[in-house]
């Protein structure tokens, strides 16, 4: 019998608010037994981790909903993991290391037979449904997803300093959300983090490979891993050794961790190509479970960087539009990140109570622009079409690159 879900309002207890996204409890997980969670996305928009800005993006939350869901639906499918093993695309983003990894390697060859493990267990249609995004006639904004326990590190202060203890993590016995964000990156487009980490520690981007801070808009000879902190209150970069210890998981375990996020974005670069977009870097995360990793949060545009036609897409055009029409933002983001935010509030506090700085709204030709853009890149994506009239990418663009945000 296919699972409903009851759409009535206040039907299940919200146990997440975020600027993205709501996240409902239908069954909250329990000890060593996992739930189900359903994420609703809103049309809300985040950028520099600020918190939910002054605008709507109208479609955007259905535009994501339905691209994750197609996206989990491919990664858990074994035919399209063969498929992107037998193409050539991938060859081009590094050496013997990366098709040994994608193509015989142990991990490789078993995500071949079996298929990338996600928590994601089908899109809500309009009655209530459980179903594949195959069977939509309109789009959607609710997943049904496993869910696991958030653990939340510890915040402290010593000799002055803030500092988060992780040790409770290699304590949990149960299943748990790994407390890691895990970007792999192909590029370096305009604006990447990866630059100033690398200028102002060379020896960090010897460890990655790099002989010099990278060129703004150049490509890697291959892809590399970094980490970021999950469930502070600013995301936070870390070197290979906290991320380990950061983690709870065994050497074994964040082995795999590290190559699992290599593959799924080995597997979405190729996919996306074949679409005619070029992914430049993609953020994963995981949870620990009793049958291992397991892929989860969401993979859309507002997580990956993408370019089309050599063009910026979705989420990056947000970001360039507030650093090119709204620089007081962006200089009181930059001030304010420097500040201990776990003792002081969250980002948007500090930014409007010290600072009284707020972000302006957009501009209403630019923000239909990417209400459309929304529309049009998940059609492309899924091949779905039940996103409603909207331009094509290509005209999309040209319109957006008169604001200056695509380069």
């Amino acid at each position: 019998m296919r699972m409903r879900v009851c759409l009535g309002e206040g039907r299940y207890p919200r146990v997440y608010t975020g600027s993205v996204k709501t996240v409902l409890a239908v069954a909250p997980p329990k000890g060593a037994r996992s739930g189900l969670y359903v994420f609703s996305f809103t049309d809300d928009y985040s950028v520099f981790d600020y918190g939910k800005m002054p605008d709507r993006i109208r479609g955007k939350g259905s535009a994501l909903a339905v691209v994750t869901a197609y996206l989990f639906e491919q990664m858990e499918d074994p035919a399209s993991w063969r498929k992107v093993a037998r193409s050539r695309v991938w060859e081009r983003l590094g050496g013997r290391e990366t098709r040994e990894l994608f193509g015989k390697g142990r991990l490789g060859s078993l995500l071949g037979r079996e298929g990338l493990r996600t928590h994601y267990k089908g899109i809500v249609d309009a009655e209530g449904r459980v179903v594949t995004t195959r069977e939509l006639d309109r789009p959607s904004r609710l997943l049904l997803v496993e869910a696991v326990p958030v653990l939340r590190p510890e915040r402290g202060v010593l000799a002055g300093s803030e500092v988060w203890n992780y040790n409770g993590f290699h304590a949990k016995a149960g299943p748990y959300l790994v407390p890691l964000e895990n970007v792999v990156r192909f590029g370096v487009p305009k604006g990447s983090s990866l630059i100033e980490r690398v200028t102002a520690d060379p020896s960090y981007g010897r460890q990655l490979g790099l002989e010099g801070p990278p060129e703004p808009g150049s490509w890697l000879s291959s892809p590399l891993l970094e980490f970021f902190t999950k469930l502070e209150p600013s995301d936070r970069h870390l070197s290979l050794e906290s991320a380990l210890n950061f983690s709870g998981l065994s050497n074994r375990e964040f082995s795999e961790l590290m190559q699992r996020s290599l593959l799924a974005a080995l597997f979405l670069y190729a996919l996306l190509y074949e679409k005619g977009l070029e992914l430049w870097d993609g953020k994963f995360e995981f949870f620990k479970a009793g049958k291992g990793l397991v892929l989860a949060d969401s993979i859309t545009p507002d997580e990956v960087r993408l370019t089309f036609q050599g063009k910026q897409l979705s989420k990056e055009l947000l970001r360039q539009y507030y650093k090119h029409y709204d620089g007081e933002f962006c200089r009181a983001i930059s001030e304010a990140k420097k500040l201990p935010m776990g003792a002081l509030g969250s980002l948007k506090d500090i930014l409007n109570e010290r600072f009284d700085v707020r972000p302006r709204r957009l501009d209403p030709e630019f923000r239909v622009a990417v209400e459309e853009l929304y529309r049009s890149l998940a059609k492309r994506i899924t091949g779905l079409d039940i996103f409603g009239p909207t331009r094509d990418l290509e005209e999309l663009v040209g319109v957006l690159d008169k604001w200056g945000v695509t380069d």
